[in-house]
């Protein structure tokens, strides 16, 4: 039987004499390797075996911790995360039916270690592609700004376009992010249907940062059509003018019924754009409303109250919130909530006023508003600041105060009495 020297050796004998020498040197190395290798472990497990035995627990979780990731295997990854964390509290490494004796402190350096596991292995695996299970790894932290960066992070092709929005904007992992992603990918359409079905669960920032996605988007979509429309006719159109000087340099382009985008979005648009306070984002949607009032009237839709009469309402609205015609627009919107119906329509009117004036800075007004006409006689629909929110002077918080003291409102009273004392929020 050959080993695994002999057939080297063979060799060696029909070589010339100074050749089996340095043969002989080789086959010594040779020799001297094959012996480390019997050495080596052959495989992981030999390896956690020899670890576990020579240098313990920690030294064979660190080694797991490295086998996995660089095998990408971040579940197990996480799995070992676990252990490591519980070790490092003298616990055993598996968890049992039994609970863990822990104190407070123990526990939250428990909760903050298995946290940081899924930190890390969430991380992981968003970059490596798998967006699902990534993001499921990450909810426990309820870190928005870190599962953003991360989404916003990843690469967006024809193959993950579909997650990326499902988990941005359905799952609320990065709804103002995935909502671009929507209105560049699917339109305008959709992007209008999204919003209408999913921004009611987001707090005010996010409703804002999606109706001003939304407004850049159709705003653009509808410059274009009219710049490729101007071109068309010999007109041409500066590229960096605005809507509104576009119109009022070419107050023709809108005869005969023309239109340049689907009156339906732009319909649409007028009520998403009012949670938008930038002044260049009013001044666009104001552009917008400007636009929609000279279409002919089969394309000026009616809508909800208070802007029953969609483009001259919005258009009173906008031009309020940049300065233009204050009063009249407080009036216009006085006369709307003292004659649409409560019956009919709730609080509606009422609260949209409410919301109009604290915009306008009004908020003394506003609260004799909510006091006299909200507070006590209707339920509110949540579109206007509530009242604690609205009263944020002395002045006002005492007027607040001697309301509820005359309706015998306990609960009232002390809240306004206590305002002073607690974190504000800012106002609309």
């Amino acid at each position: 039987m050959l080993t695994p020297g002999s057939s080297c050796r063979n060799a060696i004998e029909s070589r010339h004499p100074l050749e089996v020498v340095s043969a002989q040197v080789e086959l010594e190395n040779l020799s001297t390797l094959f012996i480390d290798f019997a050495l080596m472990p052959t495989t992981p497990f030999e390896e956690i075996i020899r670890l576990s035995a020579e240098s313990g627990v920690e030294k064979s979780l660190d080694y797991l911790d490295h086998f996995f990731r660089r095998n990408k295997d971040f579940y197990k990854l996480f799995e070992v995360l676990k252990m490591k964390c519980r070790h490092r509290l003298g616990l055993a490494l598996m968890y049992s039916s039994q609970p863990d004796d822990l104190s407070d402190d123990q526990q939250k350096e428990l909760e903050d270690g298995l946290l940081d596991a899924c930190r890390e292995v969430g991380t992981l695996l968003i970059r490596s592609g798998n967006l699902q299970d990534g993001w499921m790894y990450l909810q426990p932290l309820a870190d928005r700004n870190l599962t953003e960066k991360l989404i916003e992070s990843v690469p967006v092709d024809e193959n993950n376009i579909d997650d990326l929005i499902e988990i941005s904007v359905s799952q609320g992992a990065a709804p103002a992010y995935g909502f671009g992603l929507l209105l560049r990918h699917y339109g305008t359409c959709n992007g209008i249907t999204t919003f209408d079905t999913q921004v009611a669960r987001f707090d005010r920032p996010i409703q804002k940062a999606m109706a001003e996605k939304l407004l850049h988007h159709l705003y653009q979509e509808l410059m274009s059509n009219v710049r490729y429309g101007l071109e068309q006719t010999g007109g041409k159109v500066d590229e960096q003018a605005t809507l509104g000087e576009v119109l009022e340099l070419n107050p023709e382009m809108l005869s005969g019924g023309a239109h340049h985008i689907d009156t339906t979005h732009l319909a649409s648009l007028m009520r998403i754009a009012r949670v938008v306070s930038d002044p260049k984002d009013i001044r666009m949607a104001l552009d917008l409303a400007e636009y929609g009032q000279k279409l002919i009237d089969d394309f000026k839709y009616e809508g909800s109250p208070p802007f029953e009469n969609t483009y001259e309402d919005h258009l009173i609205y906008y031009r309020a919130l940049l300065g233009i015609e204050v009063d009249a627009a407080v009036s216009h919107f006085e006369k709307k909530a003292q004659n649409v119906s409560t019956e009919e329509y709730g609080s509606v009117a009422i609260e949209t006023l409410i919301e109009f004036l604290v915009r306008l800075g009004k908020q003394d007004k506003a609260l004799e508003v909510c006091i006299d006409k909200l507070l006590g006689k209707l339920e509110p629909m949540g579109l206007a600041p509530s009242p604690f929110e609205i009263a944020q002077t002395e002045r006002q918080r005492v007027r607040l105060m001697e309301f509820y003291r005359s309706q015998d409102d306990l609960l009232g009273f002390t809240a306004s009495l206590l305002q002073d004392s607690s974190p504000q929020h800012e106002l609309p």
